[in-house]
């Protein structure tokens, strides 16, 4: 089973992107491989995000990711012991570094295979739509988010 979480305030244009691919996802067709995926639209709590890692199911993380890179761009990493700290720079759960969650759950004694799909926001002002760099990549993102899927069967 994978778990698929959208991340980030839908009232903050771009930071609204996990939420808005996990919509999209809910019509998506996975073929044969629906019954193996879940989906979550967790806004800003992460503590869901800390429940789900805790429970040791592999999750893919959808969020928009402050990288340096011109926006729109998207990236994949990979969660692991070696990697947390670099993408701790990129991710922040809204208060929290993903890196602080990811340890947390560590502490509590596992942490699930993770990966993230960040993607570079233009803006992340209150009360203001997508930016049209963004909407453009969520095609990426979801063929992104199928490869997963398929490799997850």
């Amino acid at each position: 089973m994978l778990k698929i979480i959208g991340l980030g305030n839908s009232l903050r244009g771009d930071d609204g992107i996990g939420p808005v691919i996990i919509n999209q996802l809910a019509d998506y067709n996975f073929a044969d491989n629906a019954d193996n995926v879940i989906l979550i639209n967790a806004e800003s709590d992460i503590f869901i995000i800390l429940e789900h890692i805790i429970e040791g199911e592999p999750i893919l993380i959808i969020d928009c990711a402050k990288m340096g890179l011109t926006p729109g761009s998207v990236k994949k990493f990979e969660i692991n012991k070696k990697t947390i700290s670099t993408v701790d720079k990129f991710i922040s759960l809204h208060g929290f570094g993903f890196g602080e969650i990811y340890n947390m759950a560590l502490k509590m004694g596992s942490a699930a295979p993770c990966k993230i799909i960040g993607v570079e926001p233009k803006s992340i002002e209150f009360n203001s739509p997508l930016s049209d760099e963004v909407r453009n990549c969520i095609p990426q993102i979801i063929n992104l988010v199928n490869e997963e899927v398929c490799s997850y069967v």
